[in-house]
């Protein structure tokens, strides 16, 4: 099986809410190194991003360590790497600030890759990706996308500092991939009419179409038609006594549900598992110690 995760990989400077600084490799290397240690044998991994002059060497040298992962399509640009410094407020809620931005991947960058079996596509920055370029692939592979709209609704000013807004062709981007995910916040930037989840979905979303609002330590709402009813099913998060660090919590989350969908074709059973892979991924600090995110999955016990 061959996946594409496409988006930006950052390196990240974190200020924890409780504890020491971390720094790290961080934006989509959060979905790599989750879907690597959730993968088999048979899974190939091919992240898409550019990467700065400045970390590429040290990058293609911890990629090696991901043994499913191909860095093929990975394309070196002349500056330094996409960084962003997160400050946490309170243990979720969280300022960044955004340096040294690259510029979107375009068709080309991306084309080469446009035979796999299934795409993650995770807006990191929120320009990582031209939407000309995600139409051209939701016309290939629209029933095989994964869309964490992300950073897609944050503006960006002078100083690099990021706020919501929501931009005019929010609508063209939803309706291009079947899997939606979204956050309670980045829902609410959307959701401007102040309409409730079912209209919402009613208004926007086609019918075959599954939305995915994630709510950190309250856990994720699945939103889907049944024959004419839309439905909200709600999804308790697993609850935790002690949380290390919350930053890609949501991009861990987006490949569990990709992986277990893959296995089972069990929306429902993908939500179980992307919310017990969100909560391991609380327990460990930036992407320095992926490695134990297994480990700390079984520990939180099996989906009955």
């Amino acid at each position: 099986m061959k996946i594409v995760i496409i988006g930006t990989i950052n390196k990240d400077l974190i200020f924890p809410y409780r504890g020491s600084s971390i720094e790290s490799f961080g934006g989509i290397f959060y979905s790599l190194s989750a879907l690597n240690s959730f993968a088999d044998d048979s899974t190939t991994i091919y992240p898409v991003s550019f990467i700065g002059n400045d970390v590429y060497s040290d990058l293609l040298s911890l990629l090696k360590e991901l043994s499913r992962v191909d860095p093929a399509a990975l394309i070196l640009i002349d500056q330094p790497n996409h960084k962003v410094v997160l400050k946490y407020h309170s243990p979720e809620e969280r300022s960044e600030t955004a340096l040294f931005n690259f510029p979107p991947l375009k068709w080309q960058h991306i084309k080469n890759m446009s035979h796999a079996d299934f795409y993650i596509i995770n807006l990191i920055t929120g320009w990582d990706l031209s939407l000309e370029a995600f139409q051209k692939l939701s016309k290939l592979h629209y029933s095989n996308i994964y869309l964490d709209v992300h950073f897609l609704v944050m503006g960006i000013d002078a100083h690099g500092k990021r706020f919501p807004l929501r931009p005019a062709n929010i609508f063209s981007w939803l309706k291009g991939a079947r899997f939606i995910q979204m956050n309670q916040r980045e829902f609410f930037i959307i959701n401007q009419d102040r309409l409730n989840v079912p209209e919402f979905f009613e208004k926007y979303f086609q019918s075959d179409q599954y939305l995915i609002i994630t709510q950190g330590s309250q856990g994720a709402n699945l939103v889907f038609r049944e024959n004419s009813t839309i439905i909200s099913k709600h999804f308790p998060a697993v609850p935790l006594s002690d949380i290390v660090d919350v930053t890609g919590c949501g991009d861990v989350f987006g490949v569990g549900f990709v992986w277990s969908y893959l296995q089972y074709e069990d929306v429902h059973r993908a939500v179980e598992f992307a919310n017990r892979a969100a909560a391991a991924k609380c327990l460990l600090p930036g992407t320095n110690e992926m490695d134990k995110l297994v480990n700390k999955l079984n520990a939180l016990g099996s989906i009955q």
